[in-house]
């Protein structure tokens, strides 16, 4: 087993290697510069993958990597260096870029040669970038990369002083003898199996500005194609360089091939789709555009000049690449099917910026739906659904004060994370995505869903009854809500009401709105950076269309939840008093009495699971038994 040195072990690639290195039994050093980044990723890490690594502070700007003696007599222990230590920021200033990427890899180098003097170095395994120019014959060049020159000026201090590391990478292990080994990777994307993608310097730049309205043309013809790859793909056959044999000199270009991902217009087409806009459809030369965009057009496109390189006509030799995934196991896909995962994460990453999940909860998805699990002790496990104006990280409190159970949090087809449904009936919709979910999971589930998600908890558990021990509706939309006659008006039009959450609803607006509704009782009971993201989240084209949608059906098209036979597991509704939009007389509560759905009633508002979720959870947990 390999003793590994990696850098940028806390990044987005650095990570995933790092964890499937360990799991393994590599043994895994890393380079950080912050203990405390490090320790909440070990604490969300295996008890195995824990066992195979540690790390040490540093930082690749100083010589001798900043280490202490006795970190650094660790160091000399490794026998592979992984350099991923290069942060994602295309915007990085040229001064900033020439030390921590240059600098950074002279420092390293020097390393990687007390290593290779001892004897001990097997592979120096350098990431890169697919839009390097230099390859395996570039190590002879005479370039002096630290004399002041006019070398890639035009790619901005990110990529200019990348393209210098790598020459200068590979003339010194080749003026060594060292070991080298170049992974050049296409732009990262999420894992195939959740698609959270927090590099959103990548293709998050694209996404963005088609979020602000800035891509009113289609660029490019099907001959231009931004490569992609999946951050997992990335990270396997990174470990398979480290174990393989007789390696010596060799450049890996890691991204999925030409016709398994799509060209540039039918990736616009797809991310506008995703993101519920109306697709760009005027055709423009991309290579005009490159040229706007280098004079002085960048901020046309709310993107930096040099972000538009990304987008090649090129192919490029994948054949290592390609070995090393069948080797690995790693099998090939469409990345279009992926795509929808990816775009909605960065939506809301775009949206909700600096919003992260308590340690405890591992990202999943289920059934499409982007989800977050509580590992728990064994027995039917919580799924917790959200409600309008709302994500499932509003839940995580409700979730952390159930205790030791298992617990699933959702987020509904186009809110938070997850993709939209895009199927033709829009409520059905939503109600096959949240049983489609519920289908995938092994055991018998307690259900509980706040406002909207109580609807479709309800309706979702019909078509899926063998999947429920219990459902518990925190205040359902009983009937057609009590809304503002202006807001009522402006609701006859989708696209108006869509405009009047992104423009007019302003943060004093919706504070003052949920408080006339009886969302909460008072401004005290509103969580703290609830209405900031809240407002931030609307700003999202697909997630305001999304709630335009649902709230128009609810105060045009709806009536009242249908309740029918009494069902075939326990039901207990959970009611607000202090509600203003919505009424449960008692009349109501005695037609559902004689369906055996239990009522239990409490003073507080519709939010109640938001504002209260200690309380919340107390009562689920003695309605659960």
């Amino acid at each position: 087993m390999a003793v590994v040195l990696i850098t940028g072990a806390t990044g987005f690639i650095g990570r995933e290697v790092t964890r499937r290195l360990a799991r393994a039994g590599h043994t895994v050093l890393a380079l950080v510069r912050s203990l405390e980044k490090w320790e909440r990723q070990l604490a969300a890490m295996t008890a195995e993958e824990q066992a195979n690594s540690s790390a040490v502070r540093g930082d690749l700007r100083e010589e001798r990597l900043g280490l202490s003696e006795l970190d650094y007599q660790r160091v000399l222990a490794a026998d592979t260096i992984i350099h991923a230590g290069v942060p994602m920021d295309i915007a990085l200033g040229e001064e900033a870029a020439r030390k921590v990427i240059l600098q950074g890899a002279d420092h390293l180098l020097k390393l990687a040669g007390e290593l290779h003097q001892r004897k001990r170095l097997q592979k120096l395994i350098h990431l890169v970038g697919y839009m390097s120019p230099f390859d395996d014959a570039s190590a002879t060049l005479a370039t002096d990369v630290f004399a002041e020159n006019k070398l890639f000026d035009h790619a901005g201090g990110y990529e200019k002083y990348k393209f210098l590391a790598d020459l200068y990478v590979r003339q010194q292990a080749h003026q060594a003898g060292m070991p080298l080994v170049v992974v050049n990777p296409s732009t990262i994307i999420g894992p195939r199996h959740t698609g959270s993608t927090e590099q959103t310097d990548g293709l998050g730049l694209v996404v963005n500005s088609m979020r602000q309205g800035k891509f009113p043309v289609l660029p490019g013809g099907k001959e231009w194609w931004l490569p992609l790859l999946a951050v997992d793909d990335l990270a396997e056959v990174i470990v398979g360089i480290v174990e393989a044999k007789g390696i010596k000199h060799q450049t890996y270009y890691a991204l999925n091939e030409r016709g398994a991902t799509p060209s540039f217009p039918e990736l616009v087409q797809l991310m506008a789709k995703e993101l519920r806009m109306k697709p760009p459809s005027v055709p423009f030369p991309l290579s005009v555009l490159k040229t706007i965009v280098r004079n002085g057009g960048s901020r046309l496109l709310g993107v930096p000049a040099n972000s538009m390189d990304f987008i090649v006509k090129k192919q490029f030799p994948l054949a290592p690449f390609q070995q090393m995934k069948q080797t690995r196991g790693v099998g090939e896909y469409q990345v279009d099917s992926h795509l929808p995962s990816v775009v909605a994460d960065l939506d809301y990453r775009l949206s909700a910026r600096g919003d992260a999940a308590p340690d405890a909860f591992q990202r999943a998805k289920v059934a499409g739906l982007a989800a977050y699990q509580k590992p728990g002790v064994e027995g039917a496990p919580w799924v917790l659904l959200h409600g309008l104006f709302s994500e499932l990280g509003d839940l995580f409190p409700l979730a952390e004060q159930l205790g030791e159970e298992k617990v699933w949090l959702w987020d509904l087809p186009g809110f938070g994370r997850s993709p939209y449904h895009h199927r033709e009936q829009k409520l059905g919709g939503f109600i096959e995505a949240v049983a489609s979910a519920l289908r995938e999971l092994p055991a018998p589930v307690h259900l509980a869903g706040h406002s909207f998600g109580a609807f479709l908890a309800w309706e979702a558990a019909k078509r899926v009854p063998d999947k429920i021990a219990g459902v518990y509706l925190l205040q359902p939309p009983l009937h057609a809500p009590k809304q503002n006659p202006l807001l009522v008006q402006i609701g006859k039009s989708e696209s108006l009401l869509q405009r009047f959450l992104q423009k007019q609803l302003t943060r004093p607006r919706l504070e003052s709105t949920m408080i006339e509704q009886g969302m909460f009782r008072s401004v005290a009971e509103v969580p703290a950076g609830y209405l900031d993201k809240t407002k931030s989240l609307l700003q999202s084209p697909r997630i305001s269309k999304t709630h335009a949608e649902v709230l128009r059906y609810f105060m045009h098209d709806f009536q009242q939840m249908e309740w029918g036979q009494a069902a075939a597991f326990p039901v207990h509704l959970v009611w607000g008093n202090q509600d203003s939009a919505y009424r449960l007389t008692s009349e109501q509560e005695i037609a559902l009495g004689e369906r055996q759905i239990a009522v239990h009633r409490h003073d507080l508002a519709h939010h109640f699971p938001l504002s209260h979720p200690h309380e919340t959870a107390s009562l689920l947990r003695s309605l659960r038994g």
